[in-house]
């Protein structure tokens, strides 16, 4: 977002050092791709949707790693908001840097950014 160019980017590739929940929810949401080389993988808290032995039935060698079941709940209950998050940037409204210093800086105790977090 933001970037000067004629280009149609659909896909960001960073290191480990771009690799935040934040990044992964917002790219998603403004139906962009984030593809970051992850050192130590095995050790990144990654989430699921369902209980853990159908995750690992259903992905065998990945599910292991989805340790964290997503609080959907809060998810929804901030959907709304997390729609107008993502419009703000996709449509110039708040630069997408503001927005992800913002955001990985919020304690758990800002609604949005919880589940902004959540959502990744």
């Amino acid at each position: 977002m933001g970037n000067a160019t004629d280009l149609p980017i659909t896909e960001h590739a960073t290191d480990t050092h771009g690799v935040t929940l934040v990044n992964f929810a917002l790219f998603d949401l403004v139906g962009l791709q984030l593809s970051p080389r992850m050192r130590d993988l095995g050790k990144i808290t990654m989430g699921r949707f369902g209980s853990r032995a159908a995750t690992e039935r259903s992905w065998p060698l990945a599910g292991r790693l989805l340790t964290r079941r997503f609080d959907l709940d809060l998810i929804a209950e901030q959907f709304d908001d997390l729609l107008r998050l993502a419009g703000s940037i996709k449509f110039g409204q708040a630069t997408a840097s503001l927005i992800v210093g913002k955001l990985s800086a919020s304690s758990r105790q800002n609604a949005m950014a919880a589940a902004l977090k959540e959502s990744a």
